[in-house]
C-alpha cells in the first residue's frame, strides 16, 4: 500500500511538471488583432485632400489645353535599306 501511495505521488510529481502553470503567468505570446484597421496610404492620401467646399471650386470647368502643341516625333522610321551594323562607341 505504501509502495502505491508513493508511485501515485511521482507519477502526479512527473505529470505536474509537463501542465502548463495558469496561476501568476501571463501568456504574451497571443496573437492582439488591431481593433480599428487603418486605412491604407491612398485610402489615407484620399482622405485627406482638401474638399470643394467654395461655389467656385464646384463650379470650375477644366482647363482646355490647345492640342497642336502636343505633336509627338516619330519614335522609329522604317527604311528600305539593309540593317548595318553599329559602329563601336569611342572612350
Amino acid at each position: 500500500m505504501y509502495k502505491q501511495i508513493l508511485l501515485f505521488i511521482a507519477l502526479i510529481a512527473s505529470v505536474a511538471a509537463f501542465a502548463p502553470q495558469t496561476i501568476g503567468v501571463r501568456d504574451t505570446n497571443t496573437v492582439c488583432f488591431a481593433k480599428h484597421v487603418k486605412d491604407k496610404a491612398a485610402k489615407w492620401a484620399k482622405a485627406k485632400r482638401p474638399r470643394k467646399s467654395r461655389p467656385s471650386d464646384i463650379n470650375r470647368t477644366p482647363t482646355i489645353y490647345e492640342i497642336h502643341s502636343f505633336q509627338k516625333p516619330a519614335e522609329y522610321s522604317i527604311s528600305d535599306e539593309p540593317a548595318s551594323p553599329m559602329p563601336k562607341p569611342e572612350k
